[in-house]
């Protein structure tokens, strides 16, 4: 079994925390198979833009290699969901990608942030 595998099998979430409901999305494990989590992303995104799922989005990559191009399209796909979003939050990014974020947010509707520890982003989310 490639070791990516993993991360593909991976299920994104819906889940409630806090008195709030979060969507978790798992783009994580998936190292430098870019095709792949594009491919994993573009299903979620189904699911993500549907009415009853959570406006409250925190992208997991951990262990996926993530460059500027792959986070721009992230960032652009959810910036284009006809839903609107409120927050986001990205877990797993390296120092260069978390300032993109940083840069990045000027020019988007909806809050984003970087935070490194999951439940602590959670949080963030719903407070």
């Amino acid at each position: 079994m490639e070791k990516y595998e993993l991360g593909l099998n991976k299920k994104s979430f819906s889940l409630f925390y806090n008195g709030g409901e979060v969507w978790c999305e798992h783009l994580d494990s998936l190292y430098g198979e870019k095709e792949l989590l594009k491919q994993k992303f573009k299903r979620d995104l189904i699911e993500i833009s549907r009415p009853s799922t959570s406006s409250f989005l925190a992208v997991v990559l951990d262990d996926s290699e993530v460059d500027k191009e792959i986070l721009e399209w992230i960032v652009d796909c959810i910036v284009m969901l006809k839903k609107p979003m409120r927050k986001v939050v990205f877990v797993g990014l390296d120092l260069k990608m978390k300032n993109y974020i940083k840069k990045k947010k000027a020019d988007i509707s909806f809050m984003m942030t970087c935070i490194d520890d999951l439940e602590k982003a959670k949080e963030w989310l719903i407070s």
